[in-house]
């Protein structure tokens, strides 16, 4: 009798908490994982691999792995992602390219490349977005809720399209997980009240509020455990939310000037418009 062939996932982002956390429950479920990052990941029981999103020829490269010695795809999970706070008016036009080519045009390229290793097997792509990503951005957060909604909508045509294929495609919209995106907040914010001309006074209320809501985030291995069930699914949803944040939503749903009168009476003690 023909052993049976082994799942086949590819994890981008392996080397961070998350991907990392994602990774080993992968393989504790017997999957074959390829953990991709730009220096690879070492992580047990997964096969580290040196992938940059942002570059199509290392996407190529990995292709050409993948089909040596896997011959196919069951899961490619999107985790790969950079994250910061800063001011649109201050920020200039490096930063915002590298965010968007990081968190939308790199799963875009991966998408493209991978797809028909993804197709032989009849497999699934998982797209990790954010929670922020169906809410109104906050200030200073702009950057990354931009990219992020534009990779929502990606990910929404995307599942259509290959949903007629037999190819489904999921979008995770995780709150806090892990404490790497609550260090890297107060990390961001830090460095842009240390060049900030317009929003120093600001920034350090920001930060206050920032360091008073922390300790919401649930473990990495939460997360990873989800997503090794959604991924064995045998009907999965198109999208899931997971720990998104009350306080979030209900302000996200306030209008506009509701929202500029509350922040402007946290961030700067004052009710009225200049």
């Amino acid at each position: 009798m023909m052993e049976k062939q082994r799942k086949t996932a590819l994890v981008t982002g392996a080397a961070g908490s998350l991907g990392s956390a994602a990774c080993r429950a992968l393989a504790d479920c017997g999957y074959c994982v390829y953990a991709a990052d730009l220096d690879g990941a070492d992580i047990a029981g997964a096969a580290s691999c040196r992938l940059d999103v942002t570059d199509e020829q290392s996407a190529l490269r990995l292709f050409d792995r993948i089909e040596r010695e896997a011959g196919g795809l069951d899961l490619l999970l999107h985790m790969a992602g950079v994250f910061t706070m800063d001011a649109f008016s201050e920020c200039g036009q490096e930063l915002p390219e590298r965010m968007i080519n990081v968190n939308l045009l790199g799963v875009m390229r991966l998408d493209r490349v991978m797809l028909p290793l993804i197709m032989r097997r009849g497999g699934r792509v998982i797209i990790t977005a954010s929670e922020l990503a169906v809410l109104d951005p906050l200030p200073f957060n702009g950057l990354y809720s931009v990219s992020k909604r534009a990779l929502d909508a990606y990910a929404h045509s995307l599942a259509l399209e290959l949903d007629l294929v037999g190819v489904r495609v999921i979008t995770l919209y995780p709150g806090a997980y892990g404490g790497g995106m609550t260090r890297a907040s107060l990390d961001a914010m830090e460095r842009m009240r240390e060049k900030t001309r317009l929003f120093r006074d600001v920034t350090g209320r920001f930060r206050s509020i920032m360091l008073s809501e922390t300790g919401g985030a649930k473990p990495a291995r939460e997360l990873a455990a989800k997503i090794v069930r959604i991924a064995q699914k045998k009907h999965p949803r198109f999208r899931y939310f997971m720990n998104n944040s009350l306080k979030l939503r209900l302000f996200s749903a306030l209008p506009m000037g509701l929202q500029a009168l509350c922040l402007r009476a946290l961030l700067t003690g004052r009710l009225k418009r200049r």
